[in-house]
């Protein structure tokens, strides 16, 4: 029996200039609302998250009191960390206005003569090319920690 190694919850964007924990939190408060994590699920452990994220397990600790904080998981002593069991599904306020300037700079672009589809491609193109960075920032981040 083979265990097929899962994709990691949480990749660090080297090139954001977001703290890790900010980005962690980020990502966490993302899968609980759309549902990835399920209401009363138990969360990965700090430590378990920490290695597999390759990051500094008090990343995490501050990340999930953060999330904590915010009533959307809560702390079972000697248990871990469980999602909330009545989280609303409707999107942060920061999402909220980040919609709000997205909408806005379609407007922009049609006011230019783009179309719909020429701004969905113009969009997936960036979104591409950041990926396109983050990875090679990952990438070059691992031949420092492979050569140590």
């Amino acid at each position: 029996m083979t265990a097929e190694k899962q994709p990691s919850l949480f990749v660090v964007d080297e090139t954001s200039d977001l703290p890790i924990w900010v980005q962690l939190r980020n990502r966490f408060a993302y899968l609980v609302r759309t549902g990835y994590f399920k209401p009363g699920e138990q969360l990965p452990s700090v430590r378990s998250l920490a290695a597999d994220a390759k990051i500094n397990y008090n990343t995490v600790t501050k990340a999930y009191r953060d999330l904590e904080l915010e009533n959307l998981i809560v702390s079972v002593r000697g248990r871990g960390m469980y999602v909330q069991k009545n989280i609303p599904g409707e999107a942060e306020p920061a999402e909220i206005a980040v919609d709000v300037q997205l909408e806005d700079c379609i407007r922009q672009y049609r006011a230019l003569g783009l179309t719909y589809e020429d701004i969905r491609a113009r969009f997936s193109s960036i979104a591409q090319d950041m990926a396109d960075k983050t990875a090679a920032a990952q990438e070059e981040r691992m031949e420092y920690t492979d050569e140590g």
